[in-house]
């Protein structure tokens, strides 16, 4: 699956250079390896509560970048002059189960069987602690038909949810277990890597 390609692009190491007097080390993770993005520059985003890292490409690589959305808190994608919502924080108590967002989630996600929906372990072991939103009891019957014919259907559980383009996940933020993440990785390689995604401090 092509999140499989983006979680493995990123190289979770740390690059070691000879620091003299006056020069600062390195700040940030490291440019991931890849040639989709090479003319891109690889860079920082960050909004009031939340960080990411990504790459912001010219109009000559793609011309598309993402920007801070605190109303939401998250980050959307800019390309081609129109704003795609791709990370989004839920919160939860931090002792509860990542069932305690879906409420929030569900409001933030209309779709004709949204209040069926439930967050579904995904499949894979490179998919360990990520959920996806999928319909229950009878709308996930027929949504399992409409998958099989390929084709006719809305969303069931509405745009956060299963369909028939992208891979959409859910999962507890690293050190933050108070915080929700959704990352909408489209169909294609996304220029943000969100396994960079941190929480601001006093945020």
């Amino acid at each position: 699956m092509i999140v499989d390609k983006v979680f493995g692009a990123f190289l979770i190491t740390t690059l070691l250079t000879g620091c003299s007097p006056g020069k600062k080390a390195p700040v940030g993770p490291p440019r991931p390896a890849g040639t989709e993005f090479a003319a891109c520059d690889w860079q920082e985003v960050r909004g009031a509560r939340l960080s990411i890292w990504s790459f912001a490409c010219g109009p000559k690589a793609g011309n598309q970048h993402l920007e801070a959305d605190d109303s939401l808190p998250g980050f959307n994608l800019v390309s081609g002059g129109e704003k795609r919502m791709v990370v989004r924080a839920f919160g939860k108590p931090p002792a509860a189960s990542i069932d305690a967002a879906l409420p929030a989630m569900r409001s933030a996600s209309p779709g004709y069987a949204s209040a069926s929906c439930a967050l579904v372990a995904a499949a894979g072991d490179e998919f360990k602690g990520k959920y996806r939103l999928e319909p229950t009891g009878r709308f996930k019957a027929s949504w399992e038909e409409i998958e099989k014919k390929g084709e006719g259907g809305d969303p069931p559980c509405g745009p956060l949810g299963v369909s028939f383009v992208g891979d959409r996940y859910f999962w507890v933020l690293a050190d933050h277990p108070e915080t929700v993440v959704y990352a909408d990785m489209g169909s294609e390689i996304q220029i943000f890597h969100p396994e960079t995604l941190t929480k601001l401090t006093g945020s």
